[in-house]
């Protein structure tokens, strides 16, 4: 019986794995319209990397894999023992402190430097609340979300950067 794309893409990841050094299992979820390879390992934190550097390399890489294989159009995304899970929730929560901030004081709140994958969850969870607006602004590993009320014009709204913790 041939192997389904998701068995093809476990395997491929696991082979990964264990040529890398890491002694690992392979697990899958469905996440809204992809699947996400959730990795066990007693190698955590060195799957993940700094802000999760390490995992986006390692999904690069897997996905250039499957794409040698004929498998490009597989949606996927990889989390080592649930960590994007976490984050988009630790994510999410500092998006809300700001958003609350934003309402309170009326002014711009800017968020710390965050990947592309980070400011989309926080766009996106901000699209809930009408009164709120996002923006990315700034290059590269600088680029931040700022939280603007939508009932200030740009004139009054001074940008003031709150570190949240």
């Amino acid at each position: 019986m041939p192997l389904s794309d998701i068995e093809i893409a476990k395997d491929t990841l696991i082979e990964l794995l264990f040529k890398m050094g890491f002694a690992a299992e392979v697990f899958e979820r469905r996440q809204e319209n992809q699947t996400i390879l959730n990795i066990k390992t007693a190698d955590a934190q060195l799957l993940i990397g700094k802000q999760g550097a390490n995992l986006e390399a390692l999904q690069y890489i897997t996905y250039l894999l499957l794409k040698r294989k004929g498998l490009e159009a597989l949606p996927f995304a990889l989390d080592v023992d649930d960590y994007k899970e976490k984050r988009e929730i630790y994510i999410k929560e500092i998006a809300r402190k700001a958003a609350h901030q934003a309402r309170a004081s009326g002014r711009s709140v800017g968020l710390p430097p965050m990947s592309g994958y980070e400011r989309k969850i926080v766009h996106n969870y901000l699209s809930l609340f009408s009164d709120l607006i996002s923006e990315s602004t700034g290059e590269g590993p600088s680029r931040r979300v700022i939280i603007k009320n939508s009932k200030l014009s740009k004139s009054e709204d001074p940008f003031e950067f709150i570190e949240n913790s």
